[in-house]
């Protein structure tokens, strides 16, 4: 890579996102003006609404018989900021109704005792502010009668009433209680000031060269593809990182102008020492740096991907409300900052800022946080150069895009799903799965679960109908070979021995999740050994593998490498899963049922190695005993070394003896083939 090219052309691409008004807005105008508006009209209008409240005069209706006291107590209030109107009314709940009056108070004496009932109307702010008020002044009525008849006994009130004397002593500084309050505001706002700050320079320099027809202009130049992404990328986060320092500067100065400004009108509030939040300020500094290398990188993939601005904008949308999601973590008060929320993209960052405006430092967290927000910014821009690397996306024409919502008129039939429609597949179908699978598995407990395999089939299937592909071929219905199956069974055992050795490393990080998933699991499947070895791995076997290996697996091998359609068929099944604990087994459970798949171009393979992964899960289940005795690792709560290196080496060998039959198989077509 020649750094004088990258150089060069980073300037270019700086002046030509600077040239755009909406990133100059975005990255000055927002931070720096609306920000500070924002905050302190907010302020004000509290402020005035507060104030509003305590000074208004609130009219009420005594609809009972009284002999003067109870109008005499609401005339005569200690307080001075409010008042009561007392209105007589013939109809009080009309009036009432019609807003004329804001409560109604009635009274009756049972057994020597005065009850009041107040009618008031919680949908009208007056009433409901009336109502307030009301209380607080009955309640202090109710006191100065209580305190009259434990004088009249000869008690003495303060040592009846309050027996216990409770003092309350805050040890937090100024500094750490201005910076909890600031800890569940500043990290959401950075990070969405980060996302929409590098959102218009990575459509300008994308998409907005597509349409603008630029992009192949750049492309016939003397500069190399990875010179050309890295003067994209470097612009991009320069600008995101810019726009997120800004407003870092801008919401710190309003939230000390903020504090400052109640400080000096509260007695007892003392004013802050801006110098405790400098080592905050610096290594929350590296953290938004680390992570802009990922959400620049992560924007551009998404925009890379649309042909024209427009485009651009709905392919973010979701990654904007992704990224909000996951930023609400810094929201809940029982989420802290732990190895697994560590490895979670933007919430990481966003419990990290929290912690450290709490003044928690912990340097093992900050190295894994900005280990982890560079790794996935390398792996963007991976993903990154990879996109420009493709003519077909890079110049495709929107040729085999989403079908789905063509006229079926003008669908042509044959070949397999495109991947376009293979995602939205799987987003209606997870959508489905979440919702109307969740909601039967709590109604029907393990008989919700078929459902949820009904809708994973169920979809894909008519997909595939109506968009007139070839069923066979893209599920790939077909017989094969009997060394395919013998060649996956080894394969799914050297699997599960590797399945083991990641589920008890991913067990050590994510506990919780890994206990939550067992013990849910439990609850649902009940006692019926044979109902569960149905629902559990039969259905799972043949719906799911329809649906993964056979529309999903179909879909990415029409576009990608059959490497990279490997990966990402057993990523997304791995996701399906919905288990942090188990997505790197599923993922790698996927994958090999995938290379299966592909070798064979049959489904069947994959629907037997599928089942005997789920029957031992259920076996292991309902029989841990047995299974103990036969399995001797699962009598053991951690796997020693020796254990793990035994369980690695039979794992290997299993998984590379099923490859070796499966390629013989392979080697024996061609040689067929050649003689035919």
């Amino acid at each position: 890579m020649n750094f004088k090219i990258v150089k060069s052309l980073y300037k270019k691409e700086m002046l030509d996102v600077l040239r755009d008004k909406k990133t100059v807005i975005m990255m000055l105008v927002v931070p720096l003006v609306l920000y500070p508006l924002v905050m302190i009209c907010s302020l004000t209008i509290m402020t005035g609404i507060t104030n509003s409240i305590s000074s208004s005069t609130y009219r009420i209706c005594l609809d009972f018989e009284d002999d003067g006291h109870v109008e005499e107590l609401f005339k005569n209030t200690d307080e001075v900021s409010y008042s009561f109107e007392i209105v007589t009314c013939e109809n009080p709940d009309k009036s009432l109704a019609d807003e004329e009056i804001d409560a109604i108070i009635r009274k009756t004496v049972e057994n020597g005792r005065e009850c009041f009932d107040i009618t008031y109307m919680s949908s009208i702010n007056n009433s409901s502010y009336a109502t307030d008020m009301i209380q607080k002044t009955l309640k202090s009525y109710s006191h100065s009668l209580t305190v009259g008849i434990l004088e009249e006994a000869g008690l003495n009130p303060e040592d009846t009433l309050a027996p216990v004397d409770v003092h309350y002593r805050d040890v937090s500084t100024n500094e750490e209680t201005a910076g909890s309050l600031l800890g569940m505001l500043i990290p959401f706002m950075l990070v969405m000031s980060l996302l929409m700050g590098t959102m218009y320079p990575a459509i300008d320099t994308t998409a907005g060269e597509k349409e603008r027809g630029t992009l192949e202009t750049m492309l016939t130049l003397p500069v190399s593809n990875s010179e050309l992404i890295m003067s994209k990328f470097l612009a991009v986060g320069t600008i995101g990182v810019t726009s997120a320092i800004l407003n870092l500067i801008a919401m710190g100065g309003v939230g000390a102008y903020m504090y400052n400004m109640v400080a000096s009108v509260r007695e007892g509030t003392g004013r802050l020492n801006m110098a405790k939040f400098v080592p905050a300020i610096c290594v929350g500094t590296l953290c938004i740096l680390a992570f802009a290398i990922f959400i620049s990188a992560i924007s551009m993939c998404v925009c890379a991907l649309a042909r024209s601005y427009k485009e651009a904008n709905n392919y973010l949308t979701p990654l904007t409300l992704i990224v909000m999601f996951a930023s609400f973590l810094g929201f809940i008060p029982n989420v802290t900052l732990s190895t697994s929320t560590a490895l979670i993209p933007v919430a990481n960052v966003c419990l990290l800022v929290r912690d450290l405006l709490l003044f928690k430092y912990s340097i093992r967290m900050i190295a894994l946080v900005l280990f982890v927000n560079v790794a996935y910014g390398m792996i963007s821009v991976m993903l990154l150069s990879k996109i420009y690397n493709s003519e077909a996306v890079i110049f495709g024409d929107g040729s085999g895009g989403i079908q789905i919502f063509e006229r079926r008129s003008n669908i042509k039939k044959g070949m397999v799903p495109t991947t376009q429609d293979a995602w939205l597949v799987i987003i209606i179908t997870a959508m489905l799965v979440i919702y109307a699978g969740g909601a039967a598995q709590l109604k029907y407990g393990i008989y919700g679960l078929l459902v949820t395999q009904f809708i994973v089939v169920g979809i894909p299937v008519i997909a595939t109908i109506y968009t007139k592909k070839d069923v066979k071929h893209t599920f790939k219905l077909k017989g094969c070979s009997l060394k395919f199956f013998i060649g996956g069974i080894f394969v799914i055992a050297g699997g599960i021995m590797l399945g083991i050795i990641v589920s008890a490393i991913a067990g050590l990080i994510f506990k919780d999740s890994a206990m939550d998933a067992s013990e849910s699991m439990a609850q649902i499947v009940g006692d019926s050994f044979p109902l569960a070895i149905i629902i559990i791995a039969l259905a799972p076997a043949i719906c799911e593998e329809l649906m993964f290996r056979g529309y999903v697996l179909g879909a990415m091998s029409g576009k990608y490498k059959q490497k990279n359609a490997i990966i990402v068929s057993a990523v997304i099944f791995g996701v399906y899963h919905m288990s942090v604990s188990k997505f790197f087994t599923t993922a790698l459970i996927g994958g090999l049922i995938c290379y299966v798949a592909v070798k064979s171009q049959s489904i069947l393979p994959g629907m037997l190695m599928h089942f005997v992964n789920n029957a031992l899960s259920v076996v292991i289940m309902f029989y841990p005993d047995e299974a103990a005795r036969i399995f001797l690792v699962f009598e053991k709560e951690r796997l020693a070394v020796s254990d793990v290196m035994i369980m690695l080496g039979f794992g290997m060998a299993f998984v590379a003896l099923g490859v070796y039959i499966i390629k013989s198989v392979t080697k024996e077509k061609i040689i067929n083939n050649r003689d035919l």
